[in-house]
C-alpha cells in the first residue's frame, strides 16, 4: 500500500509568501506536490519550549519564514470543558503513545477526497459549537489487514487507515476529536506556567506607554478578519500572544490569529501602542489543490488584479494612494504559476518603503497585506542573486519575476 505522508497544513505566521531564494526551487516543487497530503502533521514534541513551533516544510516554503505561536490555542469552553474530563489515566496513555513513535508526522492510507476535506472544515467548525462524536475513533498497535474497510488509527506508524469508502461525518468527528486530545496532552505538557521575563518587560513597557490591551487585539483582529476576508470567527480557534520576537524597541507585536484546522488561516500583526495593522495574511487548503495558472491566463488577470489590488489599499486600508510606482511579482515554473498561485503587487513609495498586497490569481481574491520598510533592501534579501525586474514575465521560468506595472 502506498502510504500518504501528511504534514499538518499550517501555512506559517509571518505574511512574507511570493519571493523564494533561487535554490529552494526543488523544495518548492517537492513541497507543492506533497502539499496538502500533508495535512495533520502531529509533531511529537517532548522538550520544553516557550509558545514556537515551527511550520511545516510547506509553510516555511511558501512564506520564506516561521514565527512564534503558542502551543496552546483557545478554543470554546465546550471543547475546553471536555478536554479538560479526559481521565489521568488517558491522558498518560497518549503521551506514552506519542513517546514510543519514531515518525515526527501522521500518515494516511489514502487522501482525503475533496468532499472530505470540505466536511472536515465544516465538522471541525461545529466540534468547536459542542458538536461531538457518538464513538472514539479505533485505535490497534499496527496494521490490521482485516480491519481494510473500516477506520482506524495504527499507533506504532501513526498511520490513520481510511476505508476506500467516503468517510461518514461520525468518522470524520472522531478524528477530529482524536487530533484535539493530541493537541491538548501536548500543550499541557509544553506549556510553562510563567511568561518569559522578555514577555513581562514587553507588557510592562507597553502598558506604561498608554498602549493597547492583548484583549483590545483580539477585538481588532476579528473586526479586520470581516473587513478583509468577509469571514465571522465563529467557528474558529483563536491563538493570541504577544511575539517579542518581532516589533520595536523591544515591545513586540500582538500576533491574533483564526483557523479552520487544516482548511483555513488568517494572522493578523498589531502594533502594541496604537493598534496599527502591520500585516495580514490568509491560507486556504483548497487554494493549495487547485491547479497552477498558466502565464497565458495570468497575463490577461494582472492589471485587473492590480486594480483590485489598489481598492483594497486605500479602499479596506484607508492607505493613501501616495506611491510612485507599482511592481508586480509572482512564481514562474516553467510557464506556470508557482507558490499556489499567489501574485504580489508592491505599491512603492517615495522614501522606499511599500506596501505590499498578495491576490490568489485562481480566485482573484486578496490574501496578504504588508508594510516594506526598505523595499530595495527587502528585495535583494529575499532574492539575492536574482532580484531584477523583467519587462516579459515568461522569461524567468523557475524563478521569481518581477514586473513594473506603472500607477
Amino acid at each position: 500500500m502506498d502510504m500518504k505522508k501528511n504534514q499538518h497544513f499550517n501555512p506559517g505566521e509571518i505574511w512574507e509568501s511570493i519571493e523564494l531564494p533561487d535554490n529552494l526551487d526543488l523544495l518548492i516543487k517537492n513541497s507543492v506536490e506533497e502539499g496538502y497530503k500533508r495535512m495533520q502533521d502531529k509533531k511529537k514534541r517532548t522538550e520544553k519550549w516557550r509558545g514556537k513551533r515551527m511550520a511545516a516544510a510547506v509553510g516555511i516554503v511558501v512564506l520564506g519564514c516561521a514565527a512564534a505561536i503558542p502551543v496552546k490555542a483557545f478554543v470554546t469552553s465546550l471543547v475546553q470543558e471536555r478536554m479538560q474530563r479526559i481521565p489521568a489515566e488517558e491522558i498518560k496513555e497518549v503521551e506514552s503513545v506519542m513517546d514510543s513513535q519514531e515518525v515526527n508526522a501522521d500518515s494516511y492510507s489514502r487522501e482525503y477526497t475533496q468532499t472530505e476535506k470540505e466536511r472536515y472544515g465544516n465538522l471541525y467548525r461545529a466540534y468547536l459549537q459542542g458538536t461531538f462524536p457518538q464513538g472514539e475513533l479505533r485505535q490497534e498497535q499496527t496494521q490490521k489487514k482485516e480491519r481494510a474497510d473500516s477506520l482506524y488509527y495504527a499507533r506504532d506508524t501513526s498511520t490513520f487507515y481510511l476505508p476506500e469508502r467516503e468517510l461518514t461525518d461520525e468518522e470524520l468527528l472522531q478524528i477530529i476529536e482524536f487530533e484535539t486530545k493530541r493537541d491538548y496532552v501536548l500543550s499541557e505538557r509544553t506549556e510553562p506556567a510563567d511568561i518569559t521575563a522578555e514577555e513581562k518587560q514587553a507588557r510592562e513597557q507597553i502598558a506604561e506607554s498608554g498602549g493597547i490591551t492583548e484583549e483590545k487585539a483580539i477585538v481588532l483582529g476579528s473586526e479586520w478578519l470581516h473587513n478583509l476576508y468577509g469571514v465571522s470567527e465563529k467557528g474558529m480557534e483563536l491563538n493570541h500572544y504577544l511575539n517579542t520576537d518581532m516589533g520595536a524597541e523591544g515591545k513586540g507585536v500582538y500576533n491574533v490569529n483564526f483557523s479552520v484546522r487544516s482548511t483555513e488561516y488568517y494572522y493578523f500583526y498589531f502594533e502594541p501602542q496604537d493598534g496599527t495593522l502591520l500585516g495580514a495574511s490568509s491560507s486556504l487548503a483548497a487554494d493549495m489543490d487547485a491547479d497552477a495558472v498558466s502565464y497565458a491566463v495570468l497575463e490577461g488577470k494582472m492589471e485587473k488584479m492590480c486594480e483590485t489590488a489598489k481598492a483594497v489599499l486605500t479602499g479596506k486600508l484607508q492607505k493613501e494612494a501616495e506611491y510612485e510606482k507599482i511592481v508586480c511579482a509572482y512564481r514562474d515554473e516553467n510557464g506556470y504559476l508557482g507558490s499556489f498561485n499567489r501574485i504580489a503587487y508592491y505599491f512603492i513609495r517615495k522614501d522606499g518603503s511599500a506596501y505590499k498586497i498578495a491576490m490568489n490569481a485562481a480566485r482573484e481574491a486578496f490574501l496578504d497585506y504588508a508594510y516594506i520598510e526598505d523595499y530595495g533592501a527587502y528585495i535583494q534579501e529575499q532574492n539575492p542573486q536574482t532580484a531584477e525586474k523583467s519587462k516579459n514575465p515568461n522569461s524567468g521560468q523557475g524563478k521569481t519575476v518581477y514586473v513594473e506595472m506603472g500607477k
